[in-house]
């Protein structure tokens, strides 16, 4: 089987580390993978050319689409020959969907007439574009909900969640198919706790207890909910400390600084910033937390159950079907029930916190591994054309 990914960019992201952990799963299975980025090449693209595939970059920029770039993508396609096209978020989703049927009507006048490719899309956003957005893709999705019905044969989505919403914001219902994204779980895992570089690099006693929150600074994670939890939680539990790992949670940070300045924790929080070793770190943390505002299956929440760490988080998108009875989930916007969700699960015996954590790595296990995942995606690509139903995979 040949798949060519067309993808916007290659920089690390939620829908970029799922392609990489797709082509990884795959592997010695028989497929052959072509990554085409819109873009430029970034982190994420010299890690899949180390997997052996090929990555090739149209170079376009963020302002006008390029009708040549249309004209080469269109050419590659006809010249790789694909199977299945997949395409991951909206820009790609329009463009690539273009240029997909387009190479489509082209070999299939010419005289080396060839089947016809699966097009699948990728929805990998919860909430569905409004103004609020950015108008440009607030448009782009908008003609991708028109074009629904017509372009792709398949729309995976990465979460329930994101399927309701798209489907409200115009989506073709029947074409609809979700998979929930796959987690590594062989580097995602518990780690002894004699070995702790979280503690080492922040100069904290073995005993003292650490809740994280990892992620970029986005609205949508509302740290302002996180800090305000930590003011309430700390008040109940003064011995523990909260690490917030991420790009732009550092010092750098003056608006982040200034939050936890008013909500005077600053002698409890410790902004450690980007991290390549994550996987390294929230194994070493007692409780995880998610204080988002809007998620689909949030990444880091599944990386911390898989590293046996249970959670506290937000009920947002398809948080509480990851988390189970592993954790706590809480309503969102509300420092209350987050401080009292934190502080709940500090309250137990480390045994206990022991036991939910184990609870939480058999549950990535048995339904949110890469493996499952890859499994459901092939499960797409080699369906008969038209003919696979909607439905809901690794719940």
């Amino acid at each position: 089987m040949k798949v060519v990914h067309i993808i916007s960019g290659l920089s690390v992201g939620g829908a970029e580390m799922m392609l990489y952990r797709l082509i990884q799963a795959s592997q010695g299975d028989g497929v052959q993978h072509t990554v085409i980025s819109m873009s430029s090449l970034d982190v994420m693209g010299d890690r899949i050319r180390a997997l052996g595939v090929e990555v090739r970059l149209l170079g376009m920029s963020r302002s006008v689409p390029n009708p040549f770039s249309l004209i080469r993508l269109v050419r590659w396609l006809v010249e790789l020959r694909p199977d299945v096209v997949q395409t991951w978020m909206y820009h790609a989703d329009l463009f690539g969907g273009v240029a997909a049927r387009v190479a489509q009507f082209v070999t299939g006048r010419g005289a080396a007439r060839t089947q016809p490719f699966t097009l699948a899309w990728g929805v990998h956003q919860t909430e569905f574009p409004s103004s609020s957005s950015g108008m440009k893709l607030a448009f782009v999705a908008k003609v991708c909900a028109w074009l629904s019905s017509r372009l792709p044969d398949v729309i995976v989505c990465c979460a329930e969640a994101a399927r309701r919403s798209h489907v409200g914001g115009g989506y073709d219902e029947k074409r609809m198919h979700v998979i929930f994204n796959g987690f590594d779980l062989d580097l995602f895992k518990p780690r002894a706790r004699d070995d702790d570089p979280l503690r080492t690099a922040l100069g904290l006693d073995a005993a003292t207890p650490v809740v994280g929150i990892v992620g970029r600074y986005d609205p949508a994670k509302d740290y302002e909910n996180f800090v305000a939890a930590v003011a309430k939680a700390s008040a109940m539990q003064p011995d523990c400390r909260f690490v917030m790992i991420g790009r732009g949670l550092d010092a750098a940070n003056e608006e982040l600084v200034s939050m936890i300045d008013r909500a005077g924790v600053t002698d409890v929080c410790h902004l450690m910033g980007a991290r390549s070793d994550l996987h390294l770190l929230v194994p070493a943390l007692d409780l995880f937390c998610l204080s988002s505002r809007s998620e689909g299956l949030p990444t880091v929440v599944g990386e911390a159950m898989a590293c046996g760490v249970p959670c506290v988080a937000t009920d947002v998108g398809d948080t509480a079907l990851l988390v189970g009875d592993t954790g706590c989930v809480v309503p969102r916007s509300n420092p209350q029930a987050l401080a009292e969700g934190i502080a709940s699960l500090l309250a137990l015996s480390a045994a206990d916190r022991e036991r939910l954590g184990d609870q939480a790595r058999a549950r990535m296990e048995a339904r949110f591994s890469i493996e499952r995942c890859w499994a459901a995606y092939r499960h797409v690509y080699s369906a008969p054309r038209g003919r696979l139903e909607m439905k809901v995979d690794a719940v």
